[in-house]
């Protein structure tokens, strides 16, 4: 049996959503609500969305979770995100390396060219890349899912924080006891 105490789970679709949509606020820090990304993979000319807003819904909130390759496909256009991304697996969960791949061909022309090399050959071509990077004043280490924008995070005004189940009760007795 083999050992996977040290191997990340792969990321639920659910959680790869949550994901983007943090990376994805407004100019106030609010994420899309569903019914801005359903109404985002509607196709350019036409009136009706690909997706209802109840499947976005349910993709969100994980109630479904192995949904068709069309639908797939139309949530992470809605997203601008790769659709593989959203893929089930682990070699999916890293979305720096999909959108650099999605986006620069020239990345796609290294990947080809790493067909047939040996793993230190790799490991020598990713020594350079870090070399390359700390000469542009660049990390050496890139994450597999970039950090929100700053202050998303943060509390926004306007936006009322829920309260714990601890906190209600204790308003709720306060509003008893007329305090």
């Amino acid at each position: 049996m083999a050992d996977t105490r040290d191997q990340p789970q792969p990321l639920s679709l659910r959680a790869k959503l949550l994901a983007l949509l943090r990376l994805r606020r407004d100019s106030e820090g609010f994420p899309p609500s569903v019914r801005d990304i359903a109404q985002a993979t509607t196709p350019a000319g036409q009136r009706k969305p690909r997706l209802s807003h109840g499947t976005v819904n349910s993709l969100m909130n994980g109630t479904h979770s192995s949904p068709k390759a069309a639908t797939l496909a139309a949530l992470a256009q809605a997203l601008d995100a790769p659709v593989a991304f959203l893929l089930s697996g682990p070699e999916w969960d890293d979305l720096t390396a999909l959108t650099v791949y999605q986006e620069r061909p020239e990345a796609r022309e290294a990947l080809r060219l790493m067909q047939g090399l040996e793993v230190q050959d790799i490991l020598e071509i990713t020594m350079k890349l870090k070399e390359i990077r700390g000469r542009r004043g660049l990390t050496e280490d890139v994450p597999a899912i970039p950090p929100p924008p700053p202050g998303v995070d943060q509390p926004r005004e306007g936006r009322p924080r829920r309260l714990s189940l601890h906190e209600a009760a204790e308003r709720a007795a306060e509003d008893l006891e007329g305090r």
